[in-house]
């Protein structure tokens, strides 16, 4: 005779859980930008600036996907807005440095 063991279904992540992946991500890009001295980036530097923030919106898009169906999407929706504002003005900080190439450093 075999021993079944049972296991607990997982119920399919919540609303919670999203906002928490959202928070996450929003925490790492305040931390990334709020560390980040534009104006003593090389411009390759800057290129994985700008990767890493694409994968942020990467992520973003992912979350807002896998939770499109929540009743309260528009909290997330709010949240991802805050985030990508913030990538947005980082991008701006980092367009203005490259029109002016004389304030980057070479590599």
């Amino acid at each position: 005779m075999s021993n079944v063991v049972p296991f607990n279904k997982c119920a399919a992540p919540t609303v919670a859980v999203a906002m928490e992946r959202l928070r996450g991500i929003s925490t790492e890009v305040e931390s990334f930008v709020s560390r980040m001295q534009l104006e003593h980036l090389t411009p390759d530097e800057m290129e994985r600036i700008l990767r890493v923030f694409d994968t942020a919106n990467a992520c973003i898009r992912i979350v807002l996907s896998d939770f499109g169906k929540e009743p309260a999407i528009n909290q997330l929706i709010k949240q991802s807005h805050e985030i990508k504002a913030l990538i947005e003005t980082a991008r701006e900080r980092i367009d203005q440095l490259v029109v002016a190439p004389s304030v980057v450093r070479s590599a």
